[in-house]
């Protein structure tokens, strides 16, 4: 793995960082899974010998690819900060969140209060006083609730309940922690015993923020009526205040694509880096540059939402196949998925592919005078 796999004539190099048959994913790429020098990145492998901790946290090391082990988890991991959080289950069946430095190796446990589903994603807020969750409240009728705890009080409580909040990939505003990123499927359809059986109905895919802890709502201009769907892809665009995010032209989530979009409060979203069309959308904590990937053609893109001017990085030669499709296991459902996110330095790219058959990891090197090109004013 010393060799890149490919040089390309942009001067960017790709290496293939992981060799192992075991099920693995860089991590879905709302943000960059690194410490903030970009020493290294983390991703996440199947290891069932460990249940119920069955996520084993790998750290590998850009350049070098040497693998260290960060701890084994009940899913649930995040990022703030440039450090890595994880749930994991503890020998007396008790829900621990850890946070783990990347740079000085530094683990703490964190005390949950209870209330805290065990199935569900979180999102912790940059001073560590609050955690976000989601949990559904019942399906007849439909209600899910967006819930907060408070760390420091010890206290769990809903401060957001929607029929449509099935999949609200929820983050922290990264500066302040006092605003919570919701994704709002509207008109999702689940079946009284839960199934799900339409993630986004016709009313469209938009977002709204949280105020915490009084859960004030704060409706966001994207999605219909003010613009196409949302794919379901968006993060906060660095310390800004808005976000970035991507359009979705098919209704299609496995394939769907559409244009990148900025969106700020209380303010019409913009279109940036017409005519480019992407899926998967993640940017560096600066908010300068932003990588995503697309389906048809098979391109994983990089760009500035300041310039507007973006560039292929590389083809990712993901087969974008529902993993659940291949393994019959439904919690690597995304893996077949690109997922590129870039390096908080801006010189990798990290990505998923099975160009190979077996799902593996790739980094792009990308040389700092494409950098330079796309952000120089």
């Amino acid at each position: 793995m010393s060799s890149p796999v490919e040089e390309l004539p942009s001067g960017v190099r790709v290496y293939q960082a992981t060799d192992e048959e075991a099920d693995k994913s860089n991590i879905y790429c709302e943000f960059p899974w690194c410490p903030p020098d970009s020493h290294c990145f983390v991703y996440t492998r199947y290891a069932p010998e460990h249940a119920p901790n069955t996520s084993e946290y790998v750290a590998c090391e850009f350049g070098t690819w040497e693998k260290r082990l960060v701890g084994h988890g009940a899913g649930g991991c995040t990022m703030s900060r440039g450090r890595f959080y994880y749930k994991r289950v503890e020998a007396r069946g008790r829900q621990e969140f850890v946070r783990h430095d990347l740079q000085s190796w530094e683990t703490k446990i964190i005390p949950l209060p209870a209330g805290v589903p065990a199935s569900s994603s979180l999102a912790i807020s940059p001073d560590e006083r609050y955690l976000a969750f989601a949990r559904s409240l019942g399906f007849a009728p439909q209600r899910f609730g967006i819930g907060i705890a408070d760390l420091q009080a010890g206290e769990c409580r809903i401060i957001h309940e929607d029929p449509y909040v099935c999949n609200p990939h929820l983050q922290f505003e990264p500066v302040h922690g006092r605003s919570l990123l919701v994704q709002h499927n509207r008109g999702c359809v689940f079946a009284a015993d839960g199934r799900l059986e339409l993630l986004c109905g016709k009313e469209g895919c938009t977002l709204f923020l949280l105020s915490v802890p009084d859960g004030q709502v704060t409706r966001l201009q994207v999605g219909p009526p003010y613009t196409a769907s949302l794919s379901g892809h968006e993060t906060w665009l660095g310390a800004s205040g808005g976000l970035i995010a991507t359009l979705n032209y098919t209704e299609d989530y496995d394939y769907g694509k559409g244009r990148v979009v900025t969106v700020f409060p209380g303010q019409p979203a913009r279109e940036v880096c017409v005519p480019w069309e992407l899926n998967h959308i993640g940017i560096e904590p600066a908010g300068r540059v932003f990588a995503g990937d697309a389906y048809r053609p098979d391109e994983i893109v990089i760009g500035s939402p300041l310039t507007h001017r973006a560039a292929v990085v590389c083809a990712s030669g993901a087969s974008y196949a529902r993993a659940c499709r291949r393994t019959g296991r439904p919690d690597l459902v995304h893996d077949s998925h690109p997922h590129a996110y870039i390096s908080p330095d801006c010189q990798w790219v990290v990505f998923n592919s099975d160009r190979t058959g077996i799902q593996q990891i790739y980094a792009a090197r990308i040389p700092a005078a494409m950098i330079d090109a796309l952000t120089r004013t």
